[in-house]
């Protein structure tokens, strides 16, 4: 099927292998048949990886042994075949100090060739993960050559990637922030090789300095190592040993004032960046060198020098590359504080001119049209593009928006196919890559396009075919279509091709939600994966915020929030998505305060990365935003949570989930006209926000506005059939109004639209109830717990029923089944209270109400039965004690309302007569701009005969009660 689909030979492919690269640090979990794997025929794969391995069982462990001992025996049963690339660049361009050998060694070296050839070797085993049998082989490179600076790097790098994570978390309870320029005087090599635990990449570390003491890189790397684990004294001394042999190197520089940068050094961090800035020697000045400094200054508030000063440098780069990422940082200084769109567009053309085909700059060329569009603040009604004739043309503004990145995508694309075939394929560089087809790929993706997004991506790999991220994207497509073994062969694929951390994220994720066999996922297997991605990314924030979120559903908290914290210590590129895990686990522990402080400070941290450079993770940054503005609006700190959403709005633009939060903390502090504006800009951003339409009409239906709410119901059920909050909303309202039947009908239509959807159930049982039709209420019930037994509402309702049915022993029954499920609920406690008080059980009801009050210490109905029980038997000191309570949690002068509210409550009242007029032109226009392309709701309603729907949800109907039933 995917052969078919993407016109590629993928015979032969093993339904559950991963890549050579995580299968060897599998088990059981994989079945490996003794078969050749066939990776590729494309022809335009010759140089890539176009030949056959072959695994067989025995390549793995039969026990899970420790990561040591899964190293060792990573590589074992696989042919290698050595491809003939060139090293990296950097390598060549700004390589070690020559090497020297003294004569004391008597040396001698045996065959140059030999040891390039088998450099090669050792980076090719690195890239596809033999890593084991990388290191192996550069130690066979240092006995022809003990003095080879590029193999001793590159050893001591490779040793430092595969220790990192397992001292990670032993680092990050040691890391101390230290004052600039502070290092421990007593601090020697010695003292750093002997540290405990032993490390191999230290010992390689030093065995590259004794052998190689000019070579600065290995300095520097062995200063990154340190860094990265936490030791800052180590870090800092060794930076400046390399210092010491070349006091304005820019790596070193840059990579010192990044470590004192992180620690709020901010004087040290400028003055080491600008050593090798004012030094004017050749190649001293770099693009991160003066984007950082560019960065720096953007954060302390001096644009007008930042401007200048990248201005002034971008001219004086020595590469297109590095000219066209000091232009693509000016650019977003433009746009991002200067609000210049023109002028950013302008530098990133002139990027272009620099470094044609440059991805990133054509990238960032489609975003600023995407966000030139968000600038406008469109509105719904006043831009005639938006309607045509009084009706509805479906472009809001964010499809406006997806409209403008993708037409500039599809462009840039299109040049690419133009200027080359299958036949002229190009080779993966720093510059140019598949990342454009890619984000194509997305929009159409989101757009529910599939086979475009199979025909862009296919395009893409005919160009680029050894870029793993285009494969990673067509597993995607697969996934969401359905097609769950063509992902896996396609995220197999990708791995061969080049393991990375995002492709092992997605095919943990995919074996998390719908793995192979039976419905429980493999856990050794996804950890192992997540393993394997932090050790080939540890800065790669997803893994951190999956891995922490499968824990945490496991109910592994303790891990959980290790895992999360390590994200934030290792300084991840996506840092939002790590802060907001965390501060979502704190948060589901009931841990409010430090879940806010999480959030705060996560936005400071993305605050800081946004400063510099645009990037498309500072999207994931208005979920943080979004997360504390909920926080401080469910807490009642409603003004904090307005100014929260004020300020991520004027930082992201229309975000449509802002503005919903905007609109509802004016909701709660009584200013209905500010929310309809915020609303009505909401569902402009994106007609198909459901919650943003639903929202709005409880609003104007509590606001006793009817034929407002019941327009704003029907235009969010014409954009998103599938939201049953809409349907519960709209059949709830109609039931108040007395139009039981079209209620009736309306909760039928949202059961089939929504039959997930357990709070429907519950609805429309308390409309039966409320009829007296007590059969039919019973099996709705009955129906919302089969589907969802820790609903302690549907527990309620179904002891209503039974009470009005004189049922009370019964009632008491299901109260205490409800309790077993859903012991969460503090109604639940409060309700079997009341029944225990009218039985005469005072010490149980007691006992109940306190749980209750422990469960949910807002809950006021709790402190009023509570109290009426302690009256009721004249327990004044109890009383007391509980007036105590309740004054810590709620405000003493609740009942005194204050001059504010009681006007916003007179203008509610004044503007209850807008029920009874007609539609404000506003909605009436909104209205008719809606255009239902595949759904009749009279039409719908119409057709359905709720009685037939409740009979066949009857025909299924359990026993609640279980067998404890009496």
């Amino acid at each position: 099927m995917i052969a078919l689909i993407y016109g590629t030979s993928c015979s032969g492919f093993m339904l559950n292998s991963l890549t050579s690269f995580c299968l060897l640090r599998e088990t059981n979990a994989f079945n490996i048949q003794s078969h050749r794997l066939a990776i590729y025929n494309r022809s335009s794969m010759k140089s890539s990886v176009g030949k056959q391995e072959t695994y067989s069982e025995n390549v793995l462990p039969k026990d899970i042994r420790d990561r040591s001992t899964i190293d060792k025996e990573i590589d074992t049963n696989h042919n290698v075949q050595t491809h003939h690339t060139s090293i990296n660049k950097k390598h060549n361009q700004n390589g070690h100090k020559k090497r020297v050998h003294s004569k004391k060694h008597n040396y001698q070296i045996t065959d140059k060739h030999k040891v390039r050839s088998m450099f090669r070797q050792a980076k090719e085993m690195e890239r596809t993960g033999q890593w084991c049998k990388a290191c192996q082989q550069l130690e066979s490179i240092l006995k022809l050559d003990p003095f080879d600076s590029y193999s001793h790097l590159a050893l001591a790098r490779l040793q430092s990637r595969r220790e990192r994570c397992d001292f990670l978390e032993k680092s990050r309870k040691n890391c101390r922030n230290l004052d600039a320029g502070e290092v421990r005087k007593d601090v020697t090599l010695l003292d750093i090789v002997q540290s405990t635990p032993f490390s191999k990449a230290r010992e390689a570390f030093h065995n590259g300095t004794k052998r190689c003491p000019n070579s600065i890189h290995i300095w520097q790397a062995w200063a990154l190592h340190e860094e990265s684990i936490g030791n800052i004294y180590y870090a800092r001394y060794l930076f400046q040993k390399a210092l010491d042999i070349d006091g304005t190197n820019p790596y070193v520089c840059h990579g010192y004032g990044l470590l004192e940068h992180r620690l709020g050094n901010f004087d040290a961090a400028m003055k080491l960046w600008e050593k090798p800035l004012k030094s004017g020697d050749k190649g001293s000045i770099t693009a991160a060198l003066v984007c950082s400094v560019g960065k720096l200054m953007v954060a302390q508030g001096h644009f007008l020098e930042a401007r200048n000063f990248l201005m002034e440098y971008v001219m004086q780069m020595n590469s297109q590359r590095e000219a066209a990422e000091v232009y693509l940082a000016v650019a977003w200084l433009e746009e991002k504080h200067f609000k210049n769109f023109s002028r950013a567009e302008e530098l990133l053309n002139s990027a272009l001119r620099v470094s044609p085909e440059n991805s990133r700059a054509l990238a960032a060329l489609a975003r600023l049209a995407g966000r030139k569009v968000d600038s406008e603040n469109l509105s719904l009604g006043r831009d005639s593009s938006f309607v045509t004739n009084g009706r509805y043309t479906g472009n809001d503004i964010e499809r406006r928006r997806n409209g403008a990145v993708k037409r500039r995508l599809q462009v840039a694309c299109e040049n690419f196919v133009s200027r080359y075939s299958k036949e002229t394929s190009r080779e993966k560089s720093e510059v140019t890559d598949g990342r454009l087809f890619n984000a194509w790929a997305k929009l159409e993706i989101k757009d529910m396009n599939f086979n475009a997004a199979r025909k862009i991506l296919r395009q893409g790999m005919d160009i680029f075919p050894q870029d793993h991220s285009l494969r990673q994207a067509a597993g995607k497509v697969e996934e969401h279509v359905g097609n769950y073994t063509g992902a896996r062969e396609w995220y197999t694929e990708s791995l061969l091709l080049t393991p990375s951390a995002p492709t092992l994220v997605a095919y943990a994720m995919l074996e998390i939600n719908n793995p192979v066999e039976g419905n429980e996922f493999n856990y050794t297997k996804v950890c192992r994966l997540f393993d394997e991605a932090l050790l080939l990314d540890p800065r790669h924030g997803p893994v951190y915020n999956a891995y922490g979120n499968m824990e945490l559903k496991m109910g592994n908290i303790e891990k959980a929030r290790q895992i999360y914290q390590n994200g934030i210590v290792a300084n991840c590129r996506d840092v939002a998505s790590v802060f907001h895990g965390l501060a979502m686990l704190e948060l589901s522990l009931g841990n409010v305060e430090t879940a806010r402080r999480i959030l705060i400070d996560g936005l400071e941290e993305v605050h800081k990365q946004d400063s510099g450079m645009d990037s498309n993770r500072r999207k994931r940054a208005i979920f943080l935003a979004q997360s504390l503005g909920m926080l401080e609006l469910n807490c009642n700190h409603a003004i904090e949570a307005k100014a929260i959403f004020e300020k991520g709005i004027e930082q992201h633009g229309n975000s449509t989930q802002l503005l919903l939060g905007a609109a509802l903390s004016e909701v709660k502090l009584g200013n209905d006209d500010s929310a309809r504006i915020l609303f009505e800009r909401s569902v402009s951003v994106d007609r198909k926000h459901a919650q943003a339409w639903q929202s709005w009409g409880v609003m104007e239906m509590r606001a006793g506005n009817y034929k407002v709410a019941k327009v704003l119901f029907e235009c969010g059920i014409k954009n998103d059939h599938n939201h049953g909050a809409l349907w519960q909303a709209y059949a709830t309202m109609e039931s108040r109004r007395g139009n039981i039947e079209i209620a009736r009908a309306l909760f039928a239509a949202g059961v089939i639209k929504c039959p997930e959807h357990v709070p429907l159930y519950q609805a429309w049982a308390c409309l039966e109830l409320r009829s007296g039709n007590f059969d039919k209420a019973r099996t709705l019930i009955g129906e919302a717990l089969t589907r969802k037994k820790s609903e302690g509402s549907s527990w309620l309702v179904a002891a209503k029923i039974e009470e009005r049915l004189g049922n009370k022993g019964l009632v008491g029954l299901i109260l205490q089944r409800g309790l077993e499920h859903a012991h969460h609920c503090a109604e639940l406690h409060r309700t079997l209270a009341e029944y225990e008080i009218n039985r005469g059980k005072i010490d149980v009801a007691r006992n109940l109400l306190e749980k209750s009050i422990e469960v949910d210490p807002m809950h006021a109905p709790s402190y009023h039965s509570l109290a009426e029980l302690e009256a009721r038997v004249f327990n004044i000191e109890g009383l007391s004690k509980l007036n105590k309570r309740a004054a810590e949690v709620f405000n003493t002068n609740a009942l005194e309302p204050t001059r504010v509210s009681m006007a916003i409550l007179g203008s509610k009242l004044r503007k209850n007569s807008l029920s009874q007029g007609k539609i404000p032109t506003s909605i009436s226009t909104l209205a008719n701009m809606i255009v239902a392309d595949d759904l009749d709701i009279e039409e719908e309603i119409s057709d359905l005969d709720p009685d037939i729907l409740i009979k066949k949800l009857g025909q299924d109907e359990k026993d609640i009660l279980g067998p404890n039933k009496t």
